[in-house]
């Protein structure tokens, strides 16, 4: 094969994969966001509270978290093929019987499996990407990767207040079962066979670049707790600024859910912004740490304006969906595949998606927990002093790498 079919065939597998990775992980968050969509029908539905309906979310990321961790581990020795396929119909399953369970008891244990299931996809997605994609395509698939969050939330979030508008909430359930064994099949017929889309040249660089690659470890542990308080901040939102509406300004559920769209409809440009601002600001503790200064200034908004209207805190719940969209892109996406040849990228991706998801954890439960002894007011100045503290650390890390560099000048001279 020349050079110029070479290319060709490069592109048009390129492209292929990354569009089935695309569409995978973008509708495994019809079978992962049901729940927290309609959170507000399943509390009046079993009559709980907030926080006893956020045990439920708890459970998933908790698992989800672990899940992540330990597939990011061990996805190097799956069967790629046949294991996405089976976590895709085990999410289906887990579904299927949240919609037909009447004991809310057992809903939270089915939706630990499903979280479990889930797990799976995104380390596997990132490495196979890392290994398939030729590297000239690496950035679309990073772009093409950090919209499947927000376009897969604004997909389930607008199903669930059709539902709930229509009065049968658990559809979403039923369409999650039947979608994502159809997805799985398409998953199974177009994956591919034979070499990786890597080339001996892009080997050979990157082999010189694992040579040369040291220094990673101080920027992947302050990342990991960035991680977190990313997580927690986006995730929280999601969860229950639905149930926030709804209470404060007396909305109908199907009003406030569908409301909470505006979150994912900005969310899908963040990984156009991260990878914008990773152009000027090549640093990721710097970027994030610039992005996260912002954000907390729109949380002092919120909390400033609150009880005010809920115009200017949707506008703010916005943006931050978009910032820490970009962030979660920065954490999850970029930085995996960038350090895919100084660091095994499904590994990385898997740790670091699980530290998001310990973030997740926390603020499905615990916020909403604040949010029933404190109010949601409390809510919003808990998240204000995560995200100070996280700029604090993140600036520290700056004056000490400049003072560094400093100080290696002042040697050279």
């Amino acid at each position: 094969m020349d050079e110029s079919a070479r290319a060709k065939h490069q592109k048009k597998e390129s492209i292929l994969l990354i569009a089935i990775c695309w569409l995978t992980y973008t509708c495994s968050y019809i079978g992962k966001l049901g729940y927290n969509a309609n959170i507000i029908r399943m509390e009046s539905t079993y009559g709980i509270s907030h926080s006893t309906a956020g045990m439920v979310s708890t459970f998933f990321f908790f698992a989800y978290g672990v899940g992540q961790i330990f597939n990011g581990i061990m996805c190097k020795r799956y069967p790629l093929r046949i294991v996405v396929f089976c976590a895709l119909l085990t999410s289906a399953l887990c579904n299927l019987a949240v919609g037909l369970l009447d004991n809310f008891d057992l809903i939270k244990f089915v939706w630990l499996v499903n979280g479990f299931a889930l797990s799976i996809l995104w380390p596997s997605l990132i490495r196979f990407l890392s290994e398939r994609v030729a590297e000239g395509y690496m950035r679309r698939a990073i772009l093409a990767m950090g919209t499947t969050v927000a376009i897969g939330t604004f997909l389930i979030y607008g199903m669930s207040a059709l539902f709930n508008y229509l009065g049968n909430f658990k559809t979403v359930f039923y369409i999650a079962a039947g979608l994502l064994p159809a997805v799985g099949v398409v998953w199974l017929v177009f994956y591919p066979k034979g070499e990786s889309g890597q080339t001996a040249e892009t080997e050979v660089f990157a082999e010189k670049k694992r040579l040369r690659g040291s220094g990673l470890t101080l920027s992947v542990v302050v990342i990991a707790v960035f991680a977190v308080v990313s997580n927690l901040t986006k995730d929280g939102l999601t969860t229950w600024v639905p149930s926030m509406l709804n209470e404060l300004y007396d909305m109908p559920s199907y009003t406030s859910i569908l409301l909470s769209l505006v979150l994912p409809v900005l969310a899908v440009f963040g990984a156009t912004l991260a990878v914008l601002l990773n152009k000027k600001i090549k640093v990721f503790t710097d970027l994030i740490s610039i992005i996260f200064a912002f954000t907390a200034v729109l949380i002092a908004i919120v909390i400033a304006f609150l009880s005010r209207g809920a115009v200017l805190p949707l506008v703010c719940f916005a943006l931050v969906s978009l910032t820490m969209s970009a962030v979660n892109n920065i954490i999850t996406s970029m930085a995996p595949l960038k350090w895919k040849d100084r660091l095994d990228a499904g590994s990385t991706a898997g740790i670091l998606n699980g530290c998001c998801y310990a973030g997740s954890t926390i603020s499905s439960y615990g916020l909403g927990l604040v949010a029933d002894h404190g109010g949601w007011n409390s809510v919003f100045v808990l998240i204000f002093a995560l995200l100070a503290v996280c700029v604090t650390i993140g600036g520290a890390i700056f004056i000490f790498r400049q003072i560094s560099e400093h100080k290696k000048e002042h040697k050279a001279d």
